[in-house]
């Protein structure tokens, strides 16, 4: 209800183990909702950075990729723990062929959490590029935001893809209360959890964002 329907096509939502009835209350929500339908089922095992984190995070570039190909036109991709608290379309008013969200002092200057693919001709060889550097690190750590960071760095420098970046406080504010300029929230964590109710409980039960929450539930 923060957005503009006329700008608004279809809604994707990435399906990596949802139940049948979550698919049911997603879907009676609007019909610009759509569910693509991985084949996985994933469940939390391992905790975060496990086993079934690891399947979720790796494979949204491949999904990305895909959906980028398949479209053929201006695609936003948020994560499932994000809040948008403002019109998505005013990003668009930012310009670019791509959009990344630049995050300060940090070595990994790019979080993949956010990701606007606005010339799909010329992202979606960044896309394919980042996607094959994400499938190749291995270990229990993050790859996604690293790997984005590195294709992000050496596109700036080689070719004239036109990159903008977009502020963390305006697509991914984690830090209670929003920014004026915010748009859209992040329920981001701050360790390592090892169950999903001990995840959903820090993050979306956070008193101090409990406001924003029932706003939008209600």
């Amino acid at each position: 209800d923060k957005c503009d329907s006329k700008y608004l096509k279809n809604i994707y939502i990435i399906d990596n183990g949802l139940t049948e009835y979550q698919k049911d209350y997603f879907l009676d929500k609007s019909d610009t909702i759509k569910i693509n339908t991985t084949g996985l089922e994933t469940n939390f095992k391992g905790g975060t950075w496990g086993e079934d984190w690891q399947k979720n995070v790796k494979g949204k570039t491949i999904h990305l990729y895909n959906m980028v190909n398949e479209l053929k036109e201006p695609l936003l991709m948020l994560d499932a723990d994000m809040l948008i608290i403002k019109d998505l379309h005013t990003l668009l008013d930012r310009g670019g062929d791509m959009q990344v969200c630049v995050r300060p002092n940090n070595p990994v200057k790019y979080i993949g959490s956010y990701f606007f693919s606005i010339n799909h001709e010329k992202t979606k060889i960044f896309v394919h590029d980042w996607m094959d550097l994400t499938q190749s690190k291995v270990g229990k750590r993050a790859h996604e935001s690293p790997s984005l960071t590195e294709s992000v760095d050496w596109y700036l420098k080689n070719t004239d893809l036109n990159i903008v970046e977009v502020e963390q406080d305006v697509v991914n504010r984690y830090h209670p209360p929003p920014k004026e300029e915010t748009v859209v929230v992040h329920f981001k964590g701050s360790k390592l959890y090892e169950t999903f109710d001990e995840q959903y409980n820090a993050r979306i039960t956070n008193p101090k964002w409990t406001k924003y929450v029932k706003d939008y539930l209600e």
